[in-house]
């Protein structure tokens, strides 16, 4: 929320991560942009690193220690010129962005060269013949005082060398815990970054052989709180595939190894901390903190990979479908209302939750004028868009270069005429084309720069060409005739239904499937489809919408989301069917209703358990021959919105023996009727199912529908017809390779 204060942080520290947000690293980055600026900071920090040298080497030759205004200074100077180190690094880094597995590739590799490095300038010759630990590691034992050169080369090679692999580490990170960035993660992020710092500074007079005061306590307690809130930051995991996460796990324990061997007392850099907190004990702490930090967030991302190693592309690839099948439905319902078509498409970004503002921009072509106007906004008003961007120059971009382009530090940008507290951080402009015609723009917006990921951009450009195929239908509506409207429309929901419908039948042990499914017209509202609970057991769903044509098609559409969303959720059929009736009941229309059948078949028990929506029985056969329609009660989806439903629901439990056969339709089969208007009808089908028992199921599906035809005198029907049949042998392994 915006101008929320974070849990347990003061608001001191709230106030300035504030302002870090508002004007902060971006504007220094935007200097670093000018060639001679890098190399000036560059120039400046090597000064740093060499009056920092010279100091201590003077230290050495005197023999004595600085007094604390000396070394007050000295100290300003080290730290001073690592923050230019840490600018220039970001700067850099930024410039050649990589995803999460080479980011944990990268940082083990440079640990690893680091650690190496180190313990080659621990091992160079110290001084000898000096009694107590630091002398043998070049400092005299009650002053500190480096004893030879060579030890103030190494205390300051040692540091820079952990110095920069705290920041790399620290930087490359950032991009993992700001993946999908919210206001709210920027400031937890940032405010860690700045309670490390005043940790840090804490440390600037404080003698490493002091024990740390109540204060350090305090601040090291709230870095550690703030550690917490950002290690816990890995949604960038949902998104690997299979080997990358196992990739990911094996880089995690390697860099969680290395890290801890590195950071803990008796490991294998037991001696490096001395060099380090003699050149500088302030940033010694602050890289301690950023390396510990390492280490929780490796920890974090191990367990979280090792979580979702189930997960596969699946997942991204269904969500995307789902998402863009209800975005398809509404845009086709409301073509024929243009104001109401532009809002829906300018909303719904920002309904997902991908953008926080939205705008459409179309050309006025009936004007005769190519200059856009701003036709819809969401999260702003039209007013307020043409204020705080030029339209015209940002479109003129579009139209230009026809694909998305994504402002990501919009704020720098001078088409962009927002000002300070703007909600405009980062924007993301898509061209609406279609039959190679720009029709328009969709600009989304974020109130945080770098707010866009590349699969949001993925998902906007694939919602912003179905938004361009929906503005398109909406002209034609306009200009062309009512036949070539609906030509149309049919041949993008029954491009849409195909997609629904299984083009893989299952496998299970002991069980055999065949199926089809036939619309009358060019679309149709049956559906069927089946779904791997686990190894055991296998859930089947056959349905039909009430009426026929695109509606029917859409409402199928969003029937198959809620079956694959839902189903593992269900510990039973009546269950899913109560929250399948929940779901579609706000979306169909009153007159519209769903009748369905859902088992699921235990292949390891031999059972079914089978609901019944409204829909015609099952059928199942033995292999004697015995026939029983299996028809619990069951009120049709969309029929009764309230606790009814769910009082008639009933489900049954049946004992499967080998050659038992399942068989489920829709009203299409026993209701299509030939020449004399005769339908072919219950006993026909149970006839046929005996006379043909003995088959196998993809034998016994063709049996069936020959019959049908030959009864029918033609391949086409009335109504839609779906046919599914399983055979259970309990034993052996039937499969069939695809569905028609």
């Amino acid at each position: 929320m915006k101008g929320a204060l974070s849990p347990g942080i003061p608001p001191v520290a709230n106030h300035f991560a504030n302002r870090i947000l508002q004007s902060g690293p971006g504007y220094i980055e935007t200097a670093l942009r000018n060639r001679g600026q890098r190399v000036a900071c560059i120039v400046a920090a090597l000064i740093c690193f060499f009056l920092s040298v010279a100091f201590n080497a003077f230290e050495w030759l005197s023999g004595t220690p600085w007094h604390a205004a000396v070394n007050f200074s000295y100290q300003l100077v080290v730290i001073a010129g690592f923050i230019l180190v840490w600018f220039l690094l970001s700067y850099y880094l930024k410039q050649q962005p990589i995803g999460p597995l080479k980011t944990l590739w990268t940082t083990l590799l440079l640990a690893l060269v680091t650690a190496a490095a180190i313990l080659l300038m621990v091992g160079i010759t110290a001084a000898e013949n000096v009694e107590g630990n630091p002398a043998v590691l070049g400092f005299e034992y009650d002053t500190g005082v480096p004893l030879t050169f060579a030890t103030v080369v190494k205390m300051h090679v040692i540091t820079s060398l952990r110095a920069l692999l705290a920041f790399y580490l620290l930087l490359r990170f950032q991009d993992l815990v700001l993946f999908k960035r919210t206001k709210q993660s920027q400031r937890n992020w940032y405010l860690m970054l700045i309670s490390m710092g005043i940790f840090s500074l804490l440390f600037v007079l404080q003698d490493p052989a002091e024990d740390p005061g109540i204060v350090q306590y305090i601040a090291l307690t709230l870095v550690i709180i703030l550690m917490l809130l950002n290690a816990f930051r890995v949604s960038w995991i949902v998104f690997l595939s299979f080997r990358a996460k196992a990739a990911g796990v094996g880089f995690s324990i390697l860099l969680i190894l290395l890290l801890f061997a590195s950071l803990s007392s008796g490991g294998i850099l037991p001696a490096h901390f001395m060099y380090i907190r003699h050149a500088s004990y302030p940033l010694d702490q602050f890289t301690l903190a950023a390396l510990t930090f390492g280490l929780l967030y490796c920890v974090t991302s191990f367990l979280f990979l090792i979580f979702h190693l189930p997960t596969t592309g699946d997942f991204r690839r269904k969500a995307g479908e789902i998402t863009a099948m209800y975005s398809l439905t509404n845009l086709v319902n409301q073509a024929f209302d243009p104001d109401k078509l532009h809002l829906t498409i300018t909303k719904t970004p920002v309904d997902t939750g991908t953008a926080q503002m939205s705008w459409l921009a179309i050309a006025d072509e009936r004007s005769g004028s190519l200059r856009p106007q701003v036709v819809a906004a969401w999260k702003t008003t039209t007013e307020d868009v043409e204020t705080m961007v030029d339209v015209a120059a940002l479109y003129e971009e579009l139209a230009a270069r026809r694909e998305p382009v994504v402002l990501d530090e919009a704020p720098t940008d001078r088409r962009i005429r927002g000002k300070p507290g703007d909600p405009i951080g980062t924007m993301l402009m898509t061209p609406l084309i279609t039959r190679d015609k720009l029709l328009g723009g969709l600009f989304v917006a974020k109130d945080v720069v770098q707010g866009f990921e590349q699969d949001d951009v993925e998902s906007i450009s694939v919602y912003a060409a179905q938004a361009a195929i929906a503005l398109d239908n909406a002209r034609l509506f306009e200009e062309q005739l009512e036949r070539e409207r609906l030509s149309r429309e049919l041949d993008i929901a029954r491009e849409v239904q195909q997609r629904l419908l299984p083009h893989d039948l299952p496998k299970m042990q002991g069980l055999a499937v065949a199926a089809s499914s036939i619309p009358a017209y060019e679309v149709g509202g049956d559906y069927y489809d089946f779904l791997e609970l686990d190894e055991a057991r296998l859930a089947f769903i056959i349905a039909d919408v009430s009426g026929k044509g695109t509606s029917a098609a859409f409402y199928m559409a969003e029937l198959q989301g809620i079956f694959r969303s839902t189903t593992r959720m269900a510990p039973s059929p009546a269950d899913f069917l109560e929250q399948a009736n929940l779901a579609l009941s706000s979306a169909l229309e009153r007159h519209v209703f769903v009748s369905v059948i859902y088992g699921v078949i235990d292949v390891r028990k031999g059972e079914l358990t089978l609901a019944r929506a409204g829909h015609c029985p099952a059928i199942l056969i033995s292999r004697e021959g015995t026939e029983r329609l299996i028809r619990p009660q069951g009120l049709g989806l969309g029929l009764d919105r309230g606790r009814r439903f769910r009082d008639v629901l009933e489900e049954e439990h049946i004992s499967l023996q080998p050659g038992d056969i399942i068989t489920v339709y829709t009203d299409g089969v026993v209701e299509s009727r030939n020449n004399q208007g005769t339908e072919y009808g219950y006993e026909r089908l149970l006839e046929a199912l005996k006379v043909h028992r003995k088959k196998e199921a993809s034998a016994l599906h063709e049996a069936l529908l020959a019959d049908l035809h030959d009864y029918l005198g033609r391949t086409e029907y009335d109504d839609d017809m779906t046919l599914v049949v399983l055979k259970w042998d309990g034993a052996k392994n039937h499969t069939k390779r695809s569905a028609t």
